[in-house]
């Protein structure tokens, strides 16, 4: 079965007909690749850069202070999570305008890039849209609007947004850790950008293959809320990277733009014929999603299991006065 790619170039003028093929691919599969989407090649290229330049060439003192907060906001470096993921993050999540609004949040090379950043973020989150209202219609819920209306791109703390750098090492790091370990992420459509393949997704036939790298795409997958709320119809795929699909000694950046649903929204599926059980038991990397729990209560367990109760607790604002 190969892994499905599908060109989205006329998504706006022959929708339904696109919908369909997005939807069975993410019945499937739980991913997809996308071709000839509307996010310009350009602005992906100059979002790497910057991300190369801060991961690759400033050193941990300009960065550490500035740890990720309540707000999705800061950086994270390797080795640091619960699962001792070798993987740095710089994480520049929240609504349009409000890391501006919060500069001492940034480590400072970030400060003066606000505006190239939220560019970016608005455009990702137009193409989650579109996806969104795909679902909907291939679906055919009465509202084309029924996912995409809880997600507004000022909803909450705004959607998230993740810089991955997967390092390069002369040594193996220390023992009982992998590049990412596994998991199926916890909102609703992840937009994933890649400089090399890597990531390795579970298939339909429940064998780990890496999933493809194509300049140009972007791959994108479903997460547990949203497959929660379509009843189960819908499929988030557990994935993973591994030290043999990227060595120790190589390197990989990665970008991530997580659509999630509004804080308040509550997680009521849509009724699906067999899946009763599977959705009263619905459990999503060891966090059970329970009909009526809400989007933010959901986020909230899942940032602990990840980074601890201390930092889903942690003031935004994260050593305003450090340098």
């Amino acid at each position: 079965m190969d892994f499905p790619i599908i060109d989205v170039s006329d998504i706006d003028n022959s929708q339904l007909s696109i919908a369909g093929k997005i939807t069975d691919a993410c019945k499937t599969w739980g991913f997809i690749l996308l071709k000839n989407h509307n996010i310009p090649v350009e602005d992906i290229d100059e979002m790497f850069q910057l991300a190369r330049e801060f991961f690759l060439n400033m050193g941990e003192d300009k960065k550490a202070p500035w740890s990720i907060n309540s707000k999705y906001v800061g950086y994270s470096s390797a080795l640091s999570d619960a699962f001792k993921d070798d993987k740095a993050s710089m994480w520049l999540s929240g609504k349009p305008g409000s890391l501006k609004d919060d500069l001492d949040s940034l480590p400072p090379f970030w400060r003066q890039h606000t505006d190239k950043i939220e560019a970016f973020k608005h455009g990702c989150h137009s193409l989650v849209i579109k996806l969104l209202i795909c679902f909907a219609l291939a679906m055919e819920l009465p509202d084309r609007n029924h996912f995409a209306k809880a997600h507004a791109e000022d909803a909450g703390n705004g959607n998230k947004f993740r810089l991955i750098c997967y390092p390069s090492r002369d040594n193996d790091p220390v023992k009982n850790t992998t590049r990412m370990s596994q998991h199926s992420d916890s909102g609703s459509v992840t937009l994933l950008f890649q400089t090399c393949s890597g990531l390795e997704v579970e298939s339909p036939t429940g064998q780990w293959i890496q999933a493809p790298h194509i300049p140009g795409h972007i791959l994108v997958n479903l997460g547990d809320a949203l497959a929660f709320w379509s009843g189960a119809r819908l499929k988030a795929t557990p994935h993973r990277v591994t030290f043999g699909g990227v060595p120790h000694d190589a390197e990989r950046l990665t970008m991530a733009y997580f659509g999630a649903a509004a804080p308040e929204t509550l997680l009521e599926p849509i009724h699906a014929v067999g899946e009763t059980e599977k959705l009263q038991n619905y459990d999503a990397n060891g966090v059970v999603i329970q009909p009526g729990i809400t989007v933010g209560e959901y986020g909230r367990l899942v940032m602990e299991k990840i980074y601890g109760s201390s930092v889903a607790q942690k003031p935004a604002v994260a050593v305003a006065n450090a340098a």
